[in-house]
């Protein structure tokens, strides 16, 4: 890792955007447990269209207002300390979210990784604590692994925040890039800007794949705990696919949260539990060859939902003194 600078710039070097925020000089929280989520929230455009993104969505302003307070709702019920979010078009709509529906929240800090693609949709991460951040390019995908160094109390830890390519064209390699390039910055570049400090690691979001998909796979066969797989497989599908070409229902766990053996030993911050989140506000059912399954509140032609998928949350004990 080169060099991580504490300053609200945003610089480019070479493929890989350097984002350092650390916005408020305020007295640090006191936790002895933190919640860390992650959530695809499906489509977050602000209301103006962007050249650089034809084929980016837009919103008239009943709808952003909608949008926006529906996935205010969903955030204000997480309750996350620390939010990897999904699907935002750029760091104005996401900061519109923060100050009218989250201004209660204490998320003082808040960064996203704007990237040119076509749709507009970026990662972001929204935070009550602190944090450094880097984006790590991936071969062959223009979306980045955005990764934070977070504080609490004294106790660093890294939130890795993913969003891999869609399943529509493919893009089984693009996916399995991301995973290596996960790896390789668990593995080597973390612990050379730690200095081999043994350090705990958070990675989460959508990867498009499931557990049994070898991109998934390959986190696990490099000693990353899959922490869903805690749960009962038929409870940790995140989101529902109506397969045409099979006539049924595919429940699809493309939502994911891997921890590091150091999330484990509990030096600092030690993992407790996992889970999806599906909040009643946001299920409703759609009828498909007759049969009624029970469905996320998403998108759909001219209605404003929630999203298509369901959020996923991590418990953690902050282990020791600072």
């Amino acid at each position: 890792m080169d060099k991580w600078i504490d300053s609200m710039l945003y610089k480019n070097f070479g493929s890989a955007a350097l984002l350092i925020l650390v916005i408020f000089n305020s007295s640090s929280l006191c936790a002895e447990e933190i919640t860390v989520a992650f959530w695809n929230a499906e489509n977050l455009f602000d209301g103006y269209r962007d050249k650089r993104t034809p084929r980016e969505d837009l919103f008239v302003p009943s709808e952003l207002r909608e949008k926006l307070r529906k996935d205010g709702e969903i955030i204000r019920e997480l309750n996350a300390d620390v939010l990897g979010l999904m699907e935002v078009e750029n760091h104005g709509v996401l900061k519109q979210l923060i100050d009218e529906e989250l201004s209660e929240m204490g998320y003082k800090y808040h960064v996203l990784i704007d990237v040119e693609n076509e749709r507009g949709i970026d990662v972001a991460l929204v935070s009550r604590y602190p944090f450094l951040c880097y984006c790590y390019d991936v071969p062959e995908f223009y979306r980045g692994i955005l990764t934070a160094r977070v504080s609490v109390n004294g106790k660093p830890f890294y939130v890795i925040v993913n969003h891999w390519k869609s399943r529509f064209g493919g893009g089984e390699q693009q996916r399995m890039n991301c995973s290596n390039r996960v790896i390789q910055i668990v593995n080597e570049l973390i612990p050379a800007f730690e200095e081999a400090r043994e350090i705990p690691i958070i990675i989460g979001g959508d990867f498009n794949d499931n557990d049994s998909d070898l991109s998934v796979l390959n986190l696990e066969q490099q000693g990353l705990v899959n922490t869903l797989k805690s749960l009962p497989e038929a409870d940790r599908w995140t989101l529902p696919y109506y397969n045409r070409e099979k006539s049924e229902v595919e429940l699809d766990s493309f939502d994911h949260i891997f921890v590091n053996k150091a999330c484990q030993s509990g030096n600092s911050i030690r993992w407790i539990s996992s889970k999806v989140i599906r909040p009643k506000r946001m299920l409703t059912t759609r009828t498909f060859d007759g049969i009624q399954h029970v469905w996320p509140d998403d998108d759909n032609q001219s209605h404003i939902g929630y999203s298509d998928h369901f959020p996923v949350v991590a418990r953690f004990e902050i282990v020791g003194k600072e």
